[in-house]
């Protein structure tokens, strides 16, 4: 549900985005519209701030469990420098052991915090915390936005449970095909991606190859199911190379339609 919230709006603020002068009215309009093409009830209130509410004590959850490892920290650094000073070998093996337990505890926590739950790809707080500052780029890299291709009717024609193993599957496949260091995969909004090819982290020369050798091949693929017989599925992307201080909205804006132009271009062949 929110996830669902959250794609409209995406959708709403992506249909606006060069537009001068926005009017409440016509926000509300293309928010009611996109709200339709994705089978949304906006008039079921209870049900949406039921989930935005299930969303945020599950934050609240991590915070909490966040601040309890913490207090625990600060527990075992005093008794390990207690047991420092009295030269005790088995509190100190006990204390290690504590820690270990924290760091995986801890390490389930961030996971928690930045995946993005349906297809485990990084969320998009993850990568506005990793790769940005004051909304620039703090990294040289690649960026590459991707968007399925006629995913509203993969939809439309299979249900939505289909849907969400269709992009699930996207992220697996990217994984495998893109598993080199400084490849990170962030599910941006519904069925928008990024990927991004952090060059302090990595030595890859040609991005563009990787994402045109990906794109080819998850195109020639078959899918099949208990329900379904063969599904076949593509991406259209874009890539720009981003440096140290340039703005993200400028180098998403320059992607997104390079994102268009090679939608287009595979239209163009079928």
């Amino acid at each position: 549900m929110e996830n669902k919230l959250k794609e409209i709006t995406y959708l709403t603020l992506k249909q606006l985005k060069k537009e001068n002068i926005i009017l409440p009215s016509k926000y509300s309009k293309l928010f009611e519209e996109n709200a339709k093409k994705l089978e949304f009830d906006l008039d079921n209130d209870s049900l949406v701030f039921k989930n935005l509410q299930q969303d945020s004590d599950s934050l609240d959850e991590v915070v909490k469990k966040t601040s309890e490892k913490l207090t625990s920290l600060q527990d075992s650094t005093q008794k390990a420098k207690e047991a420092i000073v009295n030269n005790d070998v088995n509190t100190l093996n006990t204390i290690n052991k504590e820690l270990e337990r924290m760091q995986k505890q801890i390490d389930f926590l961030q996971k928690e915090l930045f995946s993005d739950a349906l297809t485990d790809a990084y969320n998009r707080k993850w990568f506005m915390d990793t790769y940005l500052r004051d909304d620039v780029f703090i990294h040289n890299g690649f960026m590459a936005f991707l968007d399925l291709n006629n995913f509203k009717i993969i939809n439309d024609t299979y249900g939505h449970i289909i849907g969400d193993q269709v992009l699930k599957y996207l992220v697996n496949f990217l994984k495998k095909e893109l598993n080199l260091p400084g490849v990170d995969i962030v599910r941006y909004a519904g069925d928008e991606f990024i990927v991004v090819f952090n060059k302090d982290k990595s030595t890859i020369l040609n991005p563009d190859k990787k994402m045109e050798k990906a794109q080819k091949k998850l195109a020639e693929q078959k899918l099949k199911s208990s329900k379904i017989k063969s599904l076949k599925f593509s991406f259209s992307y874009g890539l720009v190379p981003f440096k140290k201080g340039d703005e993200f909205e400028s180098s998403l804006d320059e992607v997104d339609e390079l994102m268009y132009q090679n939608k287009k271009r595979i239209k163009n062949k079928h």
